[in-house]
C-alpha cells in the first residue's frame, strides 16, 4: 500500500518519492528540482531527499543549482528547520 493509502499496492522507491511529494503538496517546479538533484547525485533511494538535509545542503553549494538557491533554502528551512 502506498504511503497515503489511496493508490493501492505500489513497490519501489519512486512511488514513495511521489507519495511524499503529494503529501507535502509540492508544486511541479519543486518536484522537478528535487528530481534534478536526485539524478545529479545518483540517489538510489529518491525518498532519502526528504530525510537527509545534507543532500539539499550539497545542492545549495553546487553551481548547477544556483538558479534554485532560494527554493532550496526554503525547503531546507521548512523540512529541517535550518536558517
Amino acid at each position: 500500500m502506498s504511503l497515503l493509502g489511496l493508490l493501492g499496492q505500489r513497490v519501489g522507491h519512486k512511488p514513495l518519492f511521489d507519495d511524499l511529494c503529494q503529501y507535502h503538496k509540492l508544486e511541479k517546479k519543486t518536484k522537478l528540482l528535487l528530481n534534478r538533484i536526485i539524478q545529479k547525485y545518483q540517489l538510489l533511494q529518491p525518498a532519502e531527499i526528504f530525510i537527509d538535509s545534507t543532500i539539499l545542503d550539497r545542492a545549495l553549494t553546487d553551481e548547477e543549482f544556483t538558479d534554485s538557491a532560494d527554493d532550496l533554502r526554503e525547503l531546507i528551512k521548512t523540512w529541517f528547520e535550518k536558517q
